[in-house]
């Protein structure tokens, strides 16, 4: 029971970790969205590539030194922001593409 009640902690620190990039990709990419004139409205290159691009990067980058061992934990913490990015990235453009239509 210990055991469970340890990974539930780490799990539910790790999502309330992501919450803030959540909320900040979110409102970034809802805010693009809903300003863009193209005839498919999207939140824009720089957003996506801060949003999307450079967070996979970083869980590649993870991905691949994780096998290394030495450097997995502190790159652990990296990961919190770059899935919150993402995923705010998404619920905005959704939230962004209803608001403008």
């Amino acid at each position: 029971m210990s055991e469970l009640m340890s990974r539930l902690t780490v799990y539910l620190l790790y999502v309330m970790s992501s919450v803030p990039f959540v909320v900040w990709a979110a409102r970034s990419a809802c805010a693009g969205t809903v300003a863009s004139e193209a005839e498919k409205p999207w939140p824009g290159v720089s957003r996506s590539i801060f949003c999307v691009i450079l967070p996979l990067l970083l869980i590649f980058l993870y991905a691949w030194n994780a096998s290394i061992g030495e450097r997995a934990p502190l790159q652990f913490l990296l990961l919190p922001p770059a899935i919150g990015s993402m995923a705010g990235y998404g619920i905005g453009f959704v939230i962004g593409k209803r608001t403008k239509h």
